[in-house]
């Protein structure tokens, strides 16, 4: 949100009382006071018996919800009831919310965060950070009250080499990773506990963490869902990239528009539900900065996935978030699409039919990079395997090493540093 919002209001306006007026959802004119609705007669809706009142209004969003306290003091004591705050912050969490501490009641918790429980929703974020990118869980802490994320980080496992008996010129290291969370380093961090967050520059939400000790400081913003007006799509611009499939993609090139780089969302009409920034930037001086160089270099753009391009099924059973080894680079995070063919979605592969416990073979494997390196960055393809059913299959191995893993033809995707010379070169995938 802006700075100077004259015509448009915060969004966190509604962060100390959700029912303050506001010109986004309110014209103040048309809000009668509490003396006028004294005197007229009372809406047959708040005649109705309180359970069946209630039943009605647990249909409402948390924004009508607070309208409706608003029309008069009948509505305004039902439209405060906790189990219908809490029935709204639990929409937004995998795991219910029993006590709304440290917040005195679930309408001050939700409207603590307000509008920004879309983030421990969709808990997987992406990051468009150059070259590596960045792969973080976000998540609401019940115990301190807070929304926080915190990056996925994955560590190889010493184990001894071995030699592939079919080619003894390659060494072959087995592969188990363990993955956990950084928790040493908050990617994200919204602390409230006094009614409002703490604001910065242009509609930024400063967000202080400890790390501010060593020069470090970090901002978060909302992003816009609507894209710059009288600009050619550019795939490279938008994030997450056309590659993964996707209904909601933001404007990441803050560059192009270096005039209104701070044009943030100026209403929740407006605003992406699917994406955030945030900007992290090193200062030495004293005071805060007013502005920071290479605002580009700082900001990062982060989206979600959707859930089903993650979830294996059992005919697309490799579906989901992997790791790879990168040997020099270090582990890597994947997305694994399976894709049908054209012939496998009008039925006619030929494909023989499978067992209720067999693994389902068929249509092709794109591994994408949600994390990347200096040579194929984020976002794009690491490797695809064009049909990993029977026609794509190159044999059966036989070898001690890969004994009874199907060998089936793809390609892999090689770069030189800042990914130049990009090609995909032909190799097999078991």
């Amino acid at each position: 949100m802006d700075g100077d919002m004259n015509t448009s209001p915060d969004p966190f306006q509604l962060a100390g009382e959700l029912h303050e007026p506001e010109q986004q959802h309110h014209d103040l004119e048309s809000l009668a006071t509490d003396s006028k609705l004294d005197e007229c007669p009372k809406s047959p809706l708040v005649q109705l018996p309180a359970e069946l009142l209630h039943q009605i209004l647990s249909y409402l969003s948390a924004t009508d919800l607070a309208q409706v306290s608003q029309t008069c003091h009948s509505l305004a004591e039902h439209a405060t009831n906790e189990l219908l705050w809490a029935d709204l912050v639990n929409a937004y969490l995998p795991f219910k919310v029993h006590d709304p501490s440290p917040f005195k009641s679930f309408r001050d918790l939700y409207a603590a965060y307000h509008p920004c429980w879309f983030i421990p929703q969709h808990k997987i974020w992406f990051s468009d950070t150059e070259h590596t990118g960045n792969l973080i869980l976000a998540r609401y802490d019940p115990r301190r009250g807070v929304i926080e994320a915190y990056r996925v980080i994955a560590e190889r496992r010493s184990r001894p080499f071995q030699v592939w008996e079919s080619n003894p010129d390659v060494m072959v290291q087995p592969f188990d990773p363990k993955v956990s969370l950084w928790l040493d380093d908050p990617v994200l961090l919204l602390k409230n506990n006094h009614g409002r967050l703490p604001r910065y520059l242009h509609g930024e939400t400063r967000m202080p963490m400890a790390i501010e000790t060593q020069h470090v400081f970090n901002a978060f913003s909302l992003c816009s869902s609507e894209s710059p007006p009288n600009l050619p799509v550019d795939p490279d611009k938008q994030w997450p990239p056309p590659i993964i499939p996707s209904e909601h993609r933001v404007y990441r090139d803050m560059e192009a528009q270096w005039s209104n780089w701070d044009q943030h969302p100026r209403s929740l009409a407006n605003m992406s539900e699917h994406a955030f920034r945030i900007r992290r930037w090193a200062h030495f001086r004293l005071g805060m900065p007013m502005f920071t160089a290479g605002r580009s270099e700082t900001l990062s753009t982060y989206a979600t996935l959707d859930p089903h391009l993650y979830t294996p099924t059992k005919d697309k059973p490799y579906q989901g978030i992997w790791v790879g080894d990168y040997s020099a680079h270090g582990c890597e995070f994947l997305l694994f699409l399976q894709r049908d063919r054209d012939d496998e979605a009008t039925g006619s592969s030929g494909e023989p039919e499978t067992g209720p416990d067999e693994i389902v073979q068929k249509g092709s494997l794109e591994a994408i990079k949600l994390t990347g390196d200096p040579n194929v960055p984020r976002g794009q393809i690491s490797f695809i395997a064009p049909d990993i059913g029977p026609g794509g299959m190159v044999r059966v191995a036989e070898e001690a090493l890969f004994r009874g893993c199907r060998i089936v033809r793809s390609k892999g995707h090689v770069a030189g540093l800042g990914f130049r010379d990009g090609k995909l070169s032909i190799n097999m995938l078991s």
